[in-house]
């Protein structure tokens, strides 16, 4: 009886060793191999773009692996979340992630093609954008009192741009017009960047669009800025009030950047990236960069930005159903 228990043991700490080094270590993950695939669900020329693309260069440089950026656009970003949500759990094929948009198709969607919860895995958050609410310089507004009162005056006539049906900047024009009380149209594109050419011609009226694609056009003087979305003033631009401050209490409309990689991806991978972004982030040069696209470094790694996707989900689903969006 003695001889078998000690057999039956040694089968157990044999088996027991045996799934031990079945478990993967960073040490034993030999990646990255090949170039690795970072998609971009926008038009290139965005601040997510932008954002995504400085990243890659550094990330490139880090890991030793070419990271090439591949613009998904369409179906406000889901056709390239969806195209990573399927990709091989490998770590050659990210998403660069618009937070808001992602967090957003999950309640206006009656059918989602993935789950922002389900079907990644978080590797980093990156990166706040607030959104600004600019207008074509021919409107006679100087604030965002002004506007609210133009709006009023002419129900429905006014439009705004956004980079796609479901995207933070249809939602911040959405709730802008349930909290200030006005009533305007909304036009959708295939990314903000394209909208903001409709804008400079004066088709479009206005739109909250990310600060980096506003500012060279309202340096230029062809758009006015009124206020920025966020809860609090914007670094960069101090002295532009918050549309909160300007009269609609309690507004608040930002875009949040991250990468995420398809659910099931080796934990030893997304540490790695999520270590290799931590320190980009902290680089004196993508700062500068991202603050040129209107977008304030802040990074969060892969637990606690899980919990942020979690909890956005949740906020902008509560979001969706004050404002009175039907799901599509």
């Amino acid at each position: 009886m003695g001889a078998r228990c000690d057999a039956m043991a040694l089968c157990f700490l044999a088996a027991q060793a045996g799934m031990a080094l079945a478990q993967p270590s960073a040490s034993s993950v030999n990646w990255p191999e090949k170039p690795i695939r970072l998609v971009v669900p926008f038009a290139a020329g965005g601040a997510l773009d932008v954002v995504g693309r400085v990243l890659g260069q550094k990330l490139s440089e880090s890991l030793g692996r070419q990271v090439l950026i591949d613009n998904r656009l369409g179906a406000a970003g889901n056709i390239g979340a969806e195209f990573v949500a399927r990709a091989p759990a490998d770590g050659y094929t990210l998403l660069m992630s618009s937070v808001t948009s992602q967090a957003i198709s999950m309640t206006l969607l009656a059918k989602p093609p993935y789950d922002f919860v389900r079907d990644y895995a978080p590797v980093a958050l990156v990166g706040s954008a607030p959104l600004a609410l600019i207008v074509h310089a021919s409107l006679p507004v100087k604030s965002v009192k002004d506007f609210i009162a133009l709006a009023r005056a002419r129900p429905g006539e006014l439009n705004y741009f956004s980079s796609g049906t479901g995207t933070g900047t249809h939602l911040g024009g959405a709730l802008f017009d349930q909290m200030a009380g006005v009533r305007t149209t909304h036009v959708p594109y295939k990314g903000g960047a394209l909208g903001i050419n409709d804008l400079l011609s004066g088709q479009i009226h206005f739109s909250f669009s990310t600060i980096g694609t506003a500012m060279p056009y309202v340096e230029a003087g062809r758009i006015r800025l009124l206020a920025v979305g966020s809860a609090k003033r914007y670094s960069g631009l101090p002295n532009v009030p918050t549309v909160a401050e300007s009269g609609v209490k309690g507004f608040e409309s930002e875009q949040w950047y991250g990468v995420v990689a398809p659910a099931g991806t080796l934990a030893p991978i997304v540490q790695r990236l999520a270590g290799e972004l931590k320190a980009a982030t902290g680089l004196s040069d993508v700062r500068e960069r991202f603050l040129q696209q209107g977008v304030e470094p802040t990074y969060l790694g892969p637990e606690p930005f899980g919990q942020y996707i979690r909890a956005s989900v949740e906020k902008f689903a509560k979001i969706v159903k004050a404002i009175g969006l039907k799901p599509e």
